[in-house]
């Protein structure tokens, strides 16, 4: 008990009768009731009025996505093609077809050409 302070007998009697002290000697005999059930209950009703500004930011961020759904829902109305089936297969053939060929990137002065 290195923490603890030595009083006088007069100092000790007026430490209990001091708020400290009363509360001291009440938690040393039920200390779940005058320390456990604060602390849980500071826990509990901390976490029932952050809940108030997390569902603020949950709002707001529904919002964005529904704006954004809905710009995206008029954009894609108004610039819809009409969609056929055969004329994307069609067009989907034509890329295979055309003329390239794969060509070397010259390397930089210096670097080795890795060849094996």
């Amino acid at each position: 008990m290195a923490g603890r302070k030595f009083r006088s007998r007069k100092e000790q009697l007026v430490y209990d009768a001091s708020i400290a002290g009363k509360y001291q000697k009440r938690l040393k005999k039920n200390p779940f009731l005058y320390f456990g059930l604060p602390f849980c209950s500071l826990i509990v009703l901390g976490s029932y009025w952050l809940s108030g500004f997390t569902a603020v930011k949950y709002e707001q961020q529904d919002r964005k996505v529904q704006e954004v759904q809905e710009e995206d829902l008029i954009k894609m109305r108004t610039n819809q093609r009409k969609f056929d089936l055969k004329e994307e297969y069609y067009r989907l053939q034509g890329l295979s077809e055309q003329d390239w060929e794969p060509v070397r990137v010259p390397r930089p002065n210096g670097e080795s050409e890795n060849v094996w």
